[in-house]
């Protein structure tokens, strides 16, 4: 069975709006993972370690 014209349209609308979602997903999870590096490498470097 074949899709009209419009819901092919449709359906590669709503794609390439799902496709950007995912892929602003993924840009903020590894903003958010460095963000969160650089806070532990931030701690790191002010809490002196505990020399024996």
């Amino acid at each position: 069975m074949h899709q009209s014209r419009k819901e092919q349209g449709i359906q590669r609308t709503s794609k390439r709006l799902l496709f950007a979602d995912r892929r602003e997903a993924l840009m903020l999870a590894r903003e958010e993972s460095g963000i969160e590096a650089g806070g532990e490498l931030g701690r790191a470097s002010v809490i002196p370690s505990k020399a024996p």
